[in-house]
């Protein structure tokens, strides 16, 4: 395969395949669609652990969470492991940073040649060190209100809404202003001879849904599709269980909008069909206000005749529930949270086909090094997709490893098992007293994760297998390096 000399890198936040390409035919994403049908569209990718900043820690350090506990970057490379960027540094390329590609806007700079520092970024944070993205005066105060106010312990100030669009040009918005800069960083690059890797990062649709109004229009409330599984799933693990692992959408996500509730032990917040509908819409529209400025982006690194010497890969770094098993949140191990949309466009060789091998975030380092010539560094723990993009169809990985908390997930094709487990002080795992130990959902004929199966009789074998797997790790589940060849 030709090696490219660019490598033009799109991340989402908090982007399910709530895309038009990816079977949500409902979804407004020309651009991705247009991405998708020049590109190799994975349809089973998956995130290391569904959380923002450990799961692109882990994307960009190469490491998974099961090996490190995962956060940013100095936590990760103890050892002096280079980060992708700064793999590619060392060898050559020019680095740019623009929009969250990390976590924080300051993370792994020494990897970065360039790194912008976006303007509304110290002004705009909420109180999770998020951009908003509110226009509204009212909602802009309530924001400002609840940064000074709240802290642990503090009883609930007025909060902003969890859904806001204004009639605000797209520049006024942190996803526009990404753009913008990306495509004012592109127009220095084509003089400059050297090869670049251009890191772009998007920060809708993670809360708060609030974009331009004209993407709000897109969508009539009464038409969005509502969770067709509502509840807990059956014999699974209870919530009370559970709370132990959903406490950031607790303290965080849930605590910061006031028009979801908060869990608490065996309590759910319980939304009305409306305000279901106005999230499933909000979400929507912030997924359709992110697709035109990544349009505008590719529309540009076209304009400037870069396209042919420029891979492109886009991912999600974590799923989203919307309503499913009742939950408004990532932070789960269930298929909602876990599974993220992929995209690798290589010019000349890609032709909008698309792939049902399972791969994962941990894949995008080795295969963005295949990708420009480069031998992937040692620590890896990703397989390059490069084989899968010349073949789509072959034979690839047996199962994906995740983690959130202390619930472990293995994601085959028929199966989801998941094991809950806690840390004993000498750095054991202890399973969960009783029934909520494991579970187990056939996927051939519970594709929702509705029936926890872990202690039927027919599937004994099944969970001995999985469990088996569980503990053997990712190494286990890799494709044998015969089959690359």
């Amino acid at each position: 395969m030709k090696q490219f000399k660019n490598v033009l890198m799109i991340a989402v936040d908090d982007l399910r395949p709530e895309i038009n390409c990816f079977g949500k035919r409902k979804l407004h994403t020309p651009n991705l669609d247009r991405l998708a049908s020049g590109g190799l569209q994975l349809d089973h990718a998956y995130c290391q652990i569904p959380l923002c900043m450990p799961s692109r820690a882990s994307l960009m350090s190469g490491i998974r969470p099961d090996e490190r506990q995962l956060s940013h970057i100095p936590r990760i490379c103890v050892n002096g492991e280079p980060s992708l960027p700064g793999y590619l540094k060392q060898n050559g390329f020019t680095t740019i940073s623009i929009g969250k590609v990390y976590h924080f806007n300051n993370d792994d700079e020494p990897s970065w040649t360039r790194r912008y520092r976006d303007t509304f970024y110290e002004k705009d944070y909420t109180c999770d060190g998020y951009c908003s993205g509110y226009q509204l005066e009212e909602n802009k105060r309530r924001i400002r209100n609840f940064r000074k106010q709240w802290s642990p312990g503090d009883e609930p100030c007025e909060l902003p809404a969890i859904c806001e669009s204004a009639d605000a040009p797209e520049s006024d918005y942190p996803d526009g202003m990404v753009a913008d800069r990306a495509i004012e960083v592109m127009r220095t690059l084509r003089t400059d001879e050297g090869a670049f890797f251009l890191a772009v990062g998007f920060y809708r649709p993670h809360l708060p849904w609030a974009m331009p109004a004209k993407y709000w229009d897109l969508y009539q409330r009464d038409e969005v599709d509502l969770a067709s599984n509502p509840f807990l799933p059956e014999n699974g693990v209870g919530i009370s269980d559970l709370s132990d692992f959903l406490h950031y959408g607790d303290e965080v996500i849930n605590h910061t909008y006031s028009d979801l509730g908060r869990y608490d032990r065996d309590t759910f917040p319980v939304l009305s069909e409306d305000k279901q509908r106005e999230c499933v819409h909000g979400y929507w529209a912030s997924v359709s206000f992110t697709d035109a400025q990544i349009g505008k982006v590719l529309a540009e690194l076209e304009r400037l005749g870069l396209q042919d010497d420029t891979a492109i890969v886009l991912w999600g770094d974590n799923g989203w529930h919307l309503g499913e098993h009742r939950l408004w949140s990532k932070v789960s191990s269930f298929e909602e949270s876990t599974r993220v949309p992929m995209i690798v466009s290589v010019p000349g060789v890609t032709t909008g086909e698309r792939s049902s091998a399972l791969v994962e975030l941990a894949d995008v380092y080795p295969t963005i090094c295949e990708l420009v010539g480069l031998d992937a560094p040692s620590h890896l723990e990703g397989t390059s997709l490069v084989p899968l993009v010349e073949d789509p169809q072959r034979s690839w990985k047996t199962g994906i490893l995740s983690r959130i908390g202390d619930a472990e997930t293995l994601r085959t094709d028929r199966y989801r098992f998941t094991r809950y487990s806690k840390a004993t002080p000498d750095g054991d795992r202890q399973h969960l007293p009783g029934s909520g130990t494991f579970e187990l959902f056939d996927l051939q004929s519970d594709p929702g994760e509705n029936i926890n199966v872990a202690e039927h009789p027919d599937f004994v074998e099944v969970v001995e297998e999985m469990d088996r797997l569980l503990t053997s790790g990712w190494r286990a589940l890799v494709p044998d390096q015969d089959s690359r060849t």
